[in-house]
């Protein structure tokens, strides 16, 4: 996570007075191979609306495995083309 600057650290100190952090809870799980897969979980509950998040953006882009089907049975059919692309900025809700 490092690596790949998924997160950035933050002081305690540079956070304002008015402001209430979100605190986070590990979930851990076992393989079937004996290695953990482990996983941090953000407190949604504990968000306040206009404060921690914009109400006016809020996405969550899914899609399941029916749909891709779909898609590119589609693709197929009418001779479209086909692409991958992969948006980092998609749950930031900023300009692109």
């Amino acid at each position: 996570m490092v690596k790949m600057n998924v997160w950035e650290a933050t002081k305690a100190a540079d956070i304002p007075n008015n402001f209430k952090l979100i605190s986070s809870t590990w979930a851990m799980k076992k393989k079937s191979n004996g290695t953990f897969r482990a996983r941090v979980n953000a407190r949604g509950f504990m968000q306040v609306p206009g404060e921690h998040f914009n109400s006016d953006c809020i996405s969550s882009p899914v899609t399941n495995e029916a749909t891709i089907r779909v898609v590119m049975v589609l693709s197929v059919v009418f001779g479209w083309a086909n692409q991958l692309v992969d948006v980092k900025g998609a749950f930031l809700c900023g300009n692109f």
